[in-house]
């Protein structure tokens, strides 16, 4: 595992390692027939405190390094301008995977008991995707590990920087005027908008999230699913092949023979050996 080093400290797999992705039979069908993975608009998931969390974290290490109480409040009234606007939280895209191997917590949440769970060689993945990736890693769940993510990020790109004034610590953000403080509230508002993306709270730490993120642009056709009664706007990914799929594991209250003989049908359609195995979760309803 080692870290992102371009302005965000994310933690990233290794080749050969796997990850999973809970989902459902329609989306399997979709994924093997048309070669497309649908990534869906960073807003629309499940966790939608995630934003709060990046500022939470914000709070407290401009707090720690004795920084004003008003940068915090600025940041926060940016970030709220850039979502009305429709600014930088409108373009991104997150597909999201897990490193749990077969998760009673991940089948219910995402397939309901009776879909499917993917296993895919993350490298391969990664290479069929690289050329579309802002970024990709970990979920960090941790307080501490997050506000020196953080900390981190904010040394790297307000420290010794002319647009900023040249400061030597962070605690001179407090002499910052004019068009030099509204340049860092406006980078310091990206910051945490991008963390926001991989900072989640503790409650999820049982998901093991790894998520890829795209960034869409105007000519990107956004589509729309429904998905219990809410529009949810997305976008079509393509990949050149489905190589990284290297088992699919059957959800533990859809054990019939029938259902793994349907999917190894798919598989032998469009030409793909995995094995398809069943959950050893014990469930019957």
């Amino acid at each position: 595992m080692h870290y992102e080093e371009d302005m965000l400290y994310i933690a990233q797999m290794e080749e050969g390692e796997k990850i999973y992705h809970y989902t459902t039979i329609d989306a399997l069908i979709n994924i093997v027939s048309r070669k497309e993975l649908w990534v869906t608009k960073w807003d629309y998931l499940n966790d939608m405190d995630e934003l709060k969390v990046a500022l939470d974290v914000c709070a407290v290490v401009l707090e720690e390094e004795k920084i004003k109480s008003e940068v915090i409040k600025d940041v926060e009234k940016c970030i709220n301008k850039s979502i009305r606007g429709n600014g930088l939280t409108d373009s991104y895209y997150i597909c999201s995977f897990s490193c749990v191997e077969d998760s009673q917590l991940l089948w219910s949440n995402y397939s309901k008991y009776d879909g499917i769970n993917l296993e895919i060689d993350f490298a391969k993945i990664r290479e069929n995707l690289d050329h579309s990736i802002m970024w990709d890693g970990l979920v960090n769940y941790d307080f501490k590990s997050q506000k020196e993510c953080l900390r981190k990020t904010f040394y790297d790109e307000f420290i010794n920087i002319a647009d900023f004034g040249n400061i030597k610590s962070l605690k001179e953000i407090n002499k910052l005027q004019g068009r030099e403080y509204e340049m860092l509230i406006s980078h310091m508002s990206i910051i945490c908008e991008l963390y926001s993306m991989f900072f989640k709270r503790s409650c999820f730490k049982g998901e093991e999230e790894y998520r890829f993120v795209f960034a869409s642009d105007n000519k990107q056709k956004i589509s729309f699913r429904n998905k219990n009664s809410i529009v949810i706007p997305y976008i079509k990914k393509r990949v050149e092949n489905i190589d990284f799929i290297t088992r699919i594991t059957i959800g533990p209250t859809n054990q019939s023979d029938i259902a793994t003989k349907g999917i190894k049908e798919l598989l032998h359609y469009y030409q793909r050996d995995v094995d398809v195995v069943k959950s050893e979760i014990p469930l019957r309803f």
